[in-house]
């Protein structure tokens, strides 16, 4: 029989890609994470890691495995919650969301929530939106914020909390009406899972603009930096450079996009709504009409 224990561990590994990061964050000894690995393969008579190289990797069964064991250990822990919606919200909450959301939206947020909720443990996780929205089908995080076109995924639900303007930012002595890089400067990508640099790329492309100097980086200081110094141009949410725009730091320019951008909450459509999702939730929807565009 294969414990829950078990195939917690095996999910905790795969996340930190290590025994020993595993191991300190679960609280057993290294030994132990090994015995569990080891009845796994040995129910299964299949090897679950791959252990031939330096990096630790799943082998096709263990990917199958770790699958079936988010979709379980999401279940598990419903069932383990039946009968508590009314208790005071407590546990681990892991919530996703992008850089620029957890920088200019969210702050306010989570420490109002950490506030009237000392006792939740909330791990914050930053990365693009379409690994984010990957991350919440295979159960690895319970809640997220993203900065995307309405999310259409049929087993998740979504909630728009606010439609986001985006637009095209350049230094402040550019002169070109379109925004495209005048001479020596760059154009400023963010990650390619990023759900509006691609927005940015079709931009480029319908304006025959084939980018020959670029840098790629997913920290949008340093992008309002560079751009801000005259090196180059970028497309980011409006909230991100509000105050620049205003102060004349830099220049704006909105742009139509099809489709329109939103932040919104998601979560799994089987995931069990916990007191401590519950409030976060309840407290992302008052703040959420306190947010200007």
């Amino acid at each position: 029989m294969i414990e829950i224990r078990n195939l917690r561990t095996l999910v905790k590994i795969a996340e930190l890609g290590s025994y020993t990061k595993a191991a300190q964050a679960l609280g057993y000894a290294q030994s132990t994470l090994t015995f569990q690995v080891g009845a796994i393969e040995s129910y299964y008579h299949c090897p679950v890691f791959d252990r031939t190289g330096k990096t630790l990797k799943l082998t096709a069964f263990g990917e199958q495995l770790l699958e079936c064991s988010n979709s379980v250990l999401r279940e598990y822990d419903n069932l383990e919650q039946l009968g508590k919606s009314d208790a005071i919200p407590q546990g681990c909450l892991r919530i996703g969301a992008p850089e620029s959301l957890t920088l200019y939206r969210l702050y306010p947020l989570i420490i109002a929530y950490k506030s009237a909720y000392p006792q939740v443990e909330v791990r914050m996780i930053n990365s693009p939106c379409e690994l984010l929205i990957k991350d919440l089908s295979a159960g690895q995080l319970d809640i997220s914020f993203v900065l995307q076109p309405e999310c259409m995924d049929e087993n998740l639900h979504t909630e728009l909390l606010l439609e986001e303007k985006m637009c095209l930012v350049a230094p402040a002595e550019h002169t070109q009406p379109d925004f495209l890089p005048e001479s020596g400067e760059m154009v400023f990508y963010t990650e390619k899972e990023c759900s509006y640099r691609q927005e940015f790329e079709r931009y480029l492309q319908k304006h025959h603009y084939i980018p020959s100097n670029v840098l790629e980086t997913a920290n949008v200081e340093a992008i309002k930096k560079y751009v801000t110094n005259g090196l180059g141009v970028s497309y980011l949410p409006y909230y991100t450079v509000k105050s620049e725009s205003e102060s004349g730091l830099i220049r704006t320019k909105f742009i139509e996009t099809d489709p329109v951008f939103f932040t919104q909450i998601v979560y799994h459509k089987k995931k069990w709504i916990s007191p401590a999702i519950k409030a976060l939730i309840n407290l992302s929807r008052e703040y959420g009409r306190k947010w200007s565009v």
